[in-house]
């Protein structure tokens, strides 16, 4: 990569190969040079009876290069150290300019050779490159050029010629502010600027250790409860596949790690539903790992994983009272940080109400849980709430409660009783 110099160093290696080509015979133009002034200063050059003869380039637009900006890893880590240097990927848009006597064609014949200069170099060597710098790096104006390092890119500059509509020149010559001048528009792409920042680096490793052991891919075939019933908080899972056991085995749920039941197979896991498993759509996954060594220092390692199935966990409604204008309503597993909960109050019929009589539902939405600890209660108003007996069931995260079945085949629990 290159440094800030880059820039001012890819104009004089223009500059270079135009003087050279301006140089060399035949049909020299006498007092020739190549400028690298703006525009409106070219203009002022010289006076009418002794015109200024040469080149001039000028850098009028700089562009960021999109192939090499979206192929450019990420320079920081998650944690935010620096793990690579920040490179900046540019095109740089040039115009040339050819001034002198007009009458004589100076201006034409001038571009005529750097056209045919800029055709028969169309790629910035390194050797062109540092012969430029050495040339223009011993000059009092440019010698910083001594420490521009553009001919270590690893990629070289190459130029190519812009086509400038009539209205694109029109408008350029109108933003430099000054008469046309017979010109043509080059770019030069890729320039890479590198900045010159320490980067984080692990330390070198000293031992190899190197561990083969067997590989069996774990596979989950179905999931289901012991009881044949949803998953709830205190389910017995029962995970059916191959190749699931090993040494040291885990199930992974809801960001929660299930120990194994210690009689389960290659082809059989047994895991029991905790409360730390929170109501919703999980993924399930089996996960082979290697224990920590105390004694060499060695992390616990996973060494394998299985497929990912879903699995969804309804919540379970316990005790439901009312008091203090409020319904409460615990739930089993308690409500993490983020989880959003419906509460759906049904009425049920009673014997005193006409035959036609539609029950009323109220559904009252909880906010998204904030973060603190699980909350395993939930209040909602009972302003809407006209006496009875009302069947309750809850909704979280798109798991819905399952109310019991009665004698009668009907749902007839949990329910809260308002006088």
């Amino acid at each position: 990569m290159s440094n800030t110099h880059a820039i001012a160093a890819v104009t004089s290696t223009l500059r270079f190969v135009l003087q050279r080509a301006i140089d060399a015979e035949p049909d020299p133009v006498a007092g020739r040079k190549v400028t690298t002034l703006r525009p409106a200063q070219v203009a002022a050059l010289g006076a009418e009876d002794s015109p200024a003869r040469g080149l001039n380039v000028f850098l009028y637009r700089v562009t960021p290069n999109q192939a090499w900006n979206l192929t450019d890893l990420p320079t920081r880590s998650g944690s935010g150290s620096l793990v690579r240097r920040p490179v900046a990927a540019l095109d740089l848009s040039y115009l040339v300019t050819a001034y002198g006597d007009e009458p004589a064609l100076e201006p034409q014949r001038l571009l005529a050779r750097a056209a045919l200069a800029l055709a028969a170099t169309p790629v910035l060597t390194r050797d062109v490159v540092e012969e430029a710098l050495a040339l223009y790096g011993a000059e009092a104006g440019t010698a910083f050029l001594e420490r521009a390092d553009l001919a270590g890119q690893p990629e070289p500059v190459k130029l190519s010629p812009s086509p400038l509509s009539l209205e694109e020149i029109s408008k350029l010559w109108g933003v430099l502010g000054t008469p046309y001048l017979l010109s043509q528009a080059y770019t030069a792409t890729v320039v890479l600027i590198e900045a010159e920042v320490p980067v984080r680096r692990a330390l070198p490793v000293r031992v190899r250790q190197v561990d083969v052991r067997p590989f069996t891919r774990a596979e989950i075939a179905a999931v289901e409860t012991d009881d044949g019933g949803p998953a709830r908080t205190g389910s017995t899972l029962v995970l059916a596949g191959s190749g699931l056991a090993s040494a040291h085995p885990f199930v992974t749920v809801g960001g929660a790690r299930l120990v194994v039941d210690p009689a389960s197979t290659a082809s059989r896991v047994v895991v029991s539903l905790p409360s730390t498993v929170p109501a919703g759509v999980h993924a399930l996954q089996v996960v082979h790992v290697r224990p920590a060594d105390a004694m060499s220092g060695e992390p616990e390692r996973v060494v394998g994983r299985s497929n990912a199935v879903p699995l969804v966990v309804l919540p379970t409604v316990g005790t439901v009272t009312a008091s203090g204008g409020e319904v409460h309503v615990a739930v089993q597993p308690p409500l993490v940080e983020g989880q959003r909960a419906v509460v759906t109050l049904g009425r049920l019929a009673d014997p005193a109400d006409p035959p036609d009589q539609v029950q009323p539902v109220v559904a009252a939405t909880l906010p998204p849980q904030p973060a603190g600890p699980p909350v395993a209660v939930l209040d909602i108003p009972d302003d809407d709430l006209s006496p009875g007996t009302w069947l309750v069931r809850v909704s979280v995260d798109g798991a819905e409660s399952v109310p019991s079945l009665g004698a009668g085949g009907t749902y007839d629990a949990p329910v809260v009783v308002l006088p």
